[in-house]
């Protein structure tokens, strides 16, 4: 009996991509990339979600396409028509369909939204001057703005900073009014470093602090993730950016879908693919490092840390061995107040906080905070919030 010949070259691949952006626009570069050592594929490209439908893909199967990389969001029927087949398919930081319960013939290629989160939280705290951080989420409750706000906001909290949150979690139906965006941008504790979810996101909000009368980045330092240089270089200022590995993305779903369609299988323990970050571009939205900056974010994190154990200046200088005069120098230079000021300021937060959230005596929580006589933070608490610690209790409770 004559054997089968293998189907003739080159392979025909769809690729299903949003062009809108850098990320889907880099993800193709990087499927040529691939393409470009020496690999034949007839490409079949589709860019929007109008165009990528079920009946888009039953057509392509009918034609005997031979793979799929798909990447654009809000396709869910066109998924569930893949989720049913087991054409070599590539899927890439999409979901729905079902598409995630297929056993065969499918990779999953993303972008570590953890490692952004994390790394641009260490980007801000090198650069040493804010005393606090902030993190603009997604308009909508996409899983990789989630990722990158709990990772931003478990990294910072390592380092004894409590993150304000700005997503959908936390304001739900209101995350796009804009009226409760400017009231949360002018409540932030200045100088304040803010990650935005995306470019988009972190355009917007420059836009609006510049509205505001917001000084970008002297009182919000904003980074955005993507490094798109349509809105990084055209917004005032210029956004700083963490850019994902895009290219990276593309060269290696291409690389899965070659296995898959030679019949190689991709182990279970393998179908997810995590891409790193390729690296930070800091513009003028974000404040330059200097060494002053990383000593007083080593302050930072130190008074944070301990500032409720009722600790003084004088501690602080000792701990960093500098003399206490520079020490406050260089604090109210690049905080704005002074050591004992940002000290006093945290240990009242952490009263409210308590009041809050816990039932203790008025008398131990001061005490937690630092203070063996309850009188002093009870008349330091009026004076900077305008009403008395069990008033303010009583209101959080009601």
């Amino acid at each position: 009996m004559k054997k089968k010949t293998p189907k003739a070259f080159p392979r025909r691949v769809v690729v299903a991509l949003r062009m809108a952006g850098i990320a889907g626009q880099d993800k193709l570069n990087g499927v040529f990339e691939y393409l470009s050592a020496g690999h034949r594929w007839q490409l079949v490209i589709y860019r929007t979600r109008h165009e990528f439908t079920a009946e888009t893909v039953r057509h392509e199967l009918k034609r005997g396409t031979d793979g799929f990389i798909v990447g654009i969001p809000g396709t869910e029927d066109a998924l569930e028509v893949l989720a049913q087949s087991d054409i070599p398919t590539v899927i890439m930081n999409v979901s729905g369909g079902n598409i995630s319960e297929r056993k065969t013939n499918i990779a999953f290629v993303k972008s570590d939204s953890a490692q952004v989160g994390r790394e641009a939280a260490q980007t801000l705290l090198k650069q040493g001057v804010y005393k606090s951080y902030a993190y603009a989420g997604y308009r909508t409750d996409e899983d990789w703005s989630r990722e990158r706000g709990m990772n931003f906001k478990d990294t910072l909290a390592a380092a004894g900073f409590v993150v304000q949150m700005f997503d959908v979690n936390h304001f739900k139906n209101k995350i796009e009014d804009k009226k409760t965006l400017t009231k949360w941008l002018k409540e932030l504790p200045k100088p304040c470093g803010l990650l935005a979810a995306c470019d988009d996101r972190a355009f917007e909000i420059a836009d609006l602090c510049n509205e505001i009368g917001i000084k970008i980045p002297a009182e919000i330092g904003i980074l955005g993730v993507n490094n798109d240089p349509i809105l990084c270089e055209n917004s005032e200022p210029k956004l700083s950016s963490v850019q994902p590995d895009f290219i990276g993305e593309g060269r290696l779903a291409a690389e899965l879908l070659k296995v898959m369609m030679a019949g190689g299988k991709i182990p279970l323990e393998k179908r997810l693919r995590l891409v790193g970050i390729r690296t930070i571009v800091l513009r003028e939205s974000t404040v330059p490092q200097s060494e002053a900056g990383k000593f007083i974010q080593r302050v930072l994190v130190y008074i944070n840390k301990e500032a409720c154990k009722g600790i003084g200046v004088k501690d602080v200088a000792r701990r960093f061995n500098v003399s206490r005069s520079l020490l406050e120098l260089r604090f109210r230079e690049l905080q704005g107040e002074s050591v004992y000021e940002a000290m006093l300021r945290i240990r009242l937060e952490e009263v409210k906080r308590r009041l809050r959230q816990t039932d203790e005596p008025i008398s131990e929580i001061t005490e937690a905070c630092g203070w063996n006589n309850p009188t002093p933070p009870k008349v330091l608490f009026k004076r900077r919030f305008g009403v008395s610690m069990r008033d303010y209790r009583s209101q959080s409770h009601a």
